[in-house]
């Protein structure tokens, strides 16, 4: 855990504390206790408003699933346009610094959250799944990482905690059970920064895309192995495949698609088993994901940032007070502006 000493108070700051990304927005999801005290939560946007609890939790890790509930149930634009903690008169002494701004991540801290898996990094999280989870049904890191790459992508938001059990294993909850509390942090960080790194990517322009798999040597050569990654690509669509169903329904979707669905997907077409009898034929479809994703992750762009101005949209209209500044911007109270039938904006 990180310590950090600000203003004679010692900050102990969670491993758990990451960035969330969804819809081209970030929230920073800040966990902290003082030395003789439990965990306090804070949500805090781009523009560094925050949002803190009044409640203190016993662990780090209650902490987080509070934070992925909360952000579920809310939705990530409600952590947007202003922070929901009023009552600053009963705030304790460390809640306000942190209010107030002099308590904050350091810029290092926060590209460490976004920052991709070393080497060092994969292994150990590989190994986990590989040796540490006690489910046949868990992935392995191809297919994490294809599973990731299709919830990250894809024309909907969807928390960690509705994807996180499927990585365990069909009736796994959030994380496997673990050995200590120090494991469970190294490992949700490892796997929550993969995710972030993956989004993080694909907002470069141009996206930087590095699905992962590994290479299988053969009698006739080594070839790429890009199988399971897919078959983690397609699990990652089944958690709502209606939702795709756009894509598929289009010839140029159809064809992004089609490599991932002929290596991951067990009956994908009639010509299946010819088009993916030899090692050259799945390196060859392997070799064409990459273009894909990027044609993938644009087409479903447009869709992901209306929705996202949409809910921000709907939570002003329905949060608001008549009495409150109009979200507008003009100054007036909202009952006088555009909360008045004879105003429109």
């Amino acid at each position: 855990m990180i310590c950090r000493r600000t203003e004679d108070i010692d900050i102990i700051h969670s491993p758990l504390s990451q960035t969330y990304s969804a819809d081209s927005q970030s929230l920073r999801v800040l966990i902290y206790r003082l030395p003789d005290t439990q965990w306090s939560l804070e949500v805090v946007d781009e523009a560094g408003t925050s949002t803190v609890w009044d409640d203190l939790f016993e662990t780090d890790k209650q902490v987080l699933e509070e934070a992925f509930m909360a952000i579920e149930s809310e939705g990530i634009g409600s952590f947007i346009s202003k922070a929901h903690h009023e009552d600053k008169t009963a705030e304790p002494a460390l809640l306000k610094a942190l209010a107030q701004g002099k308590i904050q991540p350091t810029v290092q801290e926060v590209q460490d959250m976004m920052a991709p898996l070393s080497d060092a990094d994969l292994a150990e999280l590989d190994q986990f799944l590989l040796d540490g989870v006690d489910n046949d049904e868990a992935m392995t890191l191809d297919t994490l990482d294809g599973y990731l790459h299709a919830i990250a992508i894809g024309p909907q938001t969807i928390m960690p905690s509705q994807w996180l059990p499927k990585v365990w294993g069909e009736d796994s909850a959030v994380m496997p059970p673990m050995d200590n509390l120090e494991q469970f942090n190294n490992i949700m960080g490892l796997v929550m920064r993969h995710y972030n790194s993956i989004i993080s990517a694909f907002q470069h322009k141009p996206p930087f895309v590095a699905p992962y798999w590994g290479i299988r040597k053969y009698e006739t050569g080594v070839y790429e192995d890009a199988e399971g990654w897919a078959y983690g690509f397609t699990e990652g669509v089944a958690l709502n495949r209606a939702a795709w169903k756009p894509l598929f329904d289009t010839a140029q979707g159809q064809q992004w698609y089609r490599p991932i669905g002929l290596l991951g997907e067990e009956a994908f077409s009639a010509e299946q088993d010819e088009l993916t009898k030899t090692p050259p034929q799945r390196e060859q479809l392997a070799q064409q994901i990459e273009n894909s994703l990027v044609n993938i992750h644009a087409f479903w762009l447009p869709l992901r940032q209306a929705m996202y101005e949409r809910e921000t949209s709907q939570r002003l209209r329905t949060k608001v007070g008549r009495n409150e500044p109009c979200p507008c911007g003009s100054g007036k109270k909202f009952k006088k502006c555009c909360g008045s039938a004879a105003e429109l904006h």
